[in-house]
């Protein structure tokens, strides 16, 4: 899976996620909670992801 960067993928913890950067299978992102409210910058792999949610 390609993903660009500003796209919006929910994880499979149940958070989603703003992909600020992307390397060969992992990606710097920006996680928030159900809520919108902002619980950290880390790295994510592709199978963190459950799905994109908007892809530019």
């Amino acid at each position: 899976m390609k993903l660009k960067i500003f796209d919006v993928v929910e994880l499979k913890d149940g958070n989603k996620a703003t992909i600020l950067e992307n390397g060969r299978n992992t990606y710097k992102a920006e996680i928030v909670n159900n809520q919108g409210i902002r619980q950290e910058i880390k790295t994510i792999n592709e199978i963190d992801i459950n799905k994109v949610i908007i892809s530019r």
